[in-house]
């Protein structure tokens, strides 16, 4: 029987691997040291900035700062989304620096199955999170 040869990634694809884990990993340290409750020195939402009411990923920087900390309550309380995807980063710099050293793909099939269950579920768990926050809001906003 023969021998298949394992599939090797190409030099430019396995720079680019190791270029990306490098940079979101530069990223993440950068929003660990961050002010976790002021990570950036403007406003970035522009629909709060419109509308005054928050979008669905309103406070998920902060959650992600808080979360690389450590302070798990302080994460929730910005965004529930915000630890899920703190590790989802983090497993994605693992993955992508593993298969760069490595020269070979690595789970191929888990991967396209993951990417879009894990999508669905942060695009459902923000919109929920904010259904929950604008509730209050407009029946404030209703009784005045």
């Amino acid at each position: 029987m023969m021998r298949v040869p394992p599939r090797l990634l190409a030099v430019d694809r396995r720079r680019a691997l190791a270029q990306h884990a490098g940079l979101l990993a530069l990223g993440l340290l950068a929003a660990r040291f961050a002010n976790p409750d002021r990570p950036l020195p403007f406003d970035v939402c522009g629909f709060k900035i419109l509308t005054g009411v928050p979008c669905p990923t309103c406070g998920l920087t902060r959650a992600l700062c808080h979360a690389l900390r450590g302070d798990w309550a302080a994460s929730l309380s910005y965004h529930p989304a915000g630890i899920p995807l703190a590790a989802c980063l983090i497993a994605w710099i693992l993955w992508s620096a593993f298969e760069a050293a490595r020269g070979r793909p690595f789970g191929d099939a888990l991967r396209a199955r993951l990417a879009t269950p894990l999508l669905s579920a942060g695009a459902a768990m923000s919109f929920v999170f904010w259904i929950a926050r604008i509730v209050p809001l407009i029946s404030s906003l209703a009784r005045a």
